[in-house]
């Protein structure tokens, strides 16, 4: 019996993800040492750490699970196997990665980068919604949106309240409940139909899922900062709009593949959240979605994605690196604006449209790469972009450009590539660099 196959690619990824999610750096024997290996692998506790390389696995909490180079992950031949929830205190049921296979291979073979993530429900079938009650503030009411009928037990062994609705988009509320002390509490929503939820954008109001009162009140904020960790059931459809806005203490979330959209301002202001694994039944996002989500730095976008719109992740200033899939056909206004930390981004081949104050204030991109399919680029879409050393424009005409200001404040060694052949259409094309100031290259 021999060590793993160093010159088998693929066997030497796995070896290397086994040995890293079950913590150690013992020689692994193929076959039988993999099988050993694997199953020797604690569960429950959740993932060990890989370090990240340009095509990364994620769980939901944003640990890499497994991370390959371009070449390591063409060498596979099927996705790796899924993280294994099923002996948390929380019980979570894979539901499988965001991407498939095939889509996911031809993404990393164009782009050479990408972020997947992994899907989960709850196995037991309800919503939890972990919280944390400080002393004199433990009388909360609880909002959601039943099509359908919603068992609410709130932890703390007390009789259940019950919500009956008939749309996931109209919020129903629980007499306030009186919990006996401060403290830590898993309350468990049982949904027989289905369920959304929804929030408002007036002040004292936002997130509906956990308040003082259904109305404006100062107190809302407390109780929204109470909500720590939120697990969905495959009955949720819908995270509608302002439906986790200012849950400011929210660190940890899962959504399930049943849900197709996340409406404006979902998780904004939620400043603890640090990864999102976005399922690929997930085909829009909306306004601000997750806006001023200020320490997340990880987010896999699935390729059934066909519209993100205005502001979606604007002012995520610990966001690094983002995937935009080729299914998106526009760079919607102030997507990315004050994305500050934001090295790296492959805009869609799709993309014909990159609209006014994309990636402005995205301080620290180095290189941008204008694909062949865009035709107009919008106002501010890439001022203050002070880092960007290399700019490569790949259409053979120049996209429309609506303003000046689109790349105010690129610096002036900044290098800028166009076509073999195009160099004059672009010198010479309205509200582009002067090529008196920047040097333009041919390529």
């Amino acid at each position: 019996m021999t060590d793993y196959v160093v010159r088998d690619t693929q066997l030497t990824s796995v070896a290397d993800a086994i040995r890293a999610k079950g913590g150690t750096s013992d020689p692994l024997a193929f076959p039988d040492g993999f099988v050993s290996a694997v199953e020797a692998i604690p569960t429950g506790g959740g993932p060990v750490s890989v370090p990240a390389k340009e095509v990364n696995f994620r769980d939901y909490d944003g640990t890499v699970v497994y991370s390959y180079t371009p070449a390591e992950f063409a060498a596979l031949t099927a996705m790796p196997a899924n993280p294994d929830h099923s002996g948390d205190e929380i019980p979570l049921t894979s539901q499988g990665w965001n991407w498939s296979f095939a889509d996911a291979q031809t993404y990393v073979a164009k782009y050479g980068r990408l972020e997947v993530g992994q899907m989960y429900a709850t196995a037991d079938g309800k919503t939890h919604v972990l919280i944390h009650l400080e002393q004199g503030r433990t009388s909360p009411i609880l909002g959601c949106c039943p099509n359908g009928t919603v068992d609410v037990d709130w932890g703390d062994g007390t009789a259940h309240d019950t919500l009956t609705g008939t749309s996931v988009t109209t919020v129903k509320w629980t007499p306030r409940h009186e919990y006996a002390a401060p403290g830590d509490y898993d309350i468990k929503l049982t949904c027989t139909g289905t369920m959304g939820f929804y929030g408002s954008s007036t002040s004292n109001q936002n997130s509906g899922l956990l308040r003082y009162s259904s109305g404006a009140d100062i107190r809302n904020r407390l109780y929204q900062n109470a909500i720590q960790a939120v697990y969905f059931s495959e009955v949720i459809n819908s995270i509608g709009n302002y439906a986790l806005r200012y849950c400011t203490s929210l660190s940890s979330i899962s959504i399930p593949n049943s849900v197709t959209s996340i409406f404006t301002d979902a998780f904004r202001y939620c400043y603890n959240l640090t990864s999102v694994s976005i399922p690929d039944s997930v085909t829009s996002i909306s306004n601000n979605a997750f806006s001023n989500t200020e320490r997340l730095s990880s987010v896999s976008i699935p390729n059934g994605v066909t519209s993100i719109t205005k502001g979606a992740f604007s002012g995520c200033h610990n966001l690094t690196s983002v995937s935009i899939p080729d299914s998106v056909m526009a760079v919607a206004e102030t997507l990315f604006s004050g994305c500050a930390r934001l090295t790296s981004v492959n805009i869609s081949d799709s993309a014909t449209s990159i609209q006014t104050g994309a990636f402005s204030s995205c301080y620290t991109l180095t290189s941008i790469s204008i694909p062949d399919s865009v035709t107009s680029i919008g106002t501010s879409a890439f001022s203050d972009c002070g880092g960007v050393a290399e700019l490569h424009f790949l259409p053979a005409t120049p996209p429309t450009v609506a303003s000046a200001s689109a790349f105010s404040s690129i610096p002036t060694d900044c290098k800028i590539y166009v076509p073999t052949g195009s160099l004059s259409a672009y010198t010479t094309a309205t509200n582009y660099p002067s090529s008196s100031t920047y040097t333009y290259i041919e390529e």
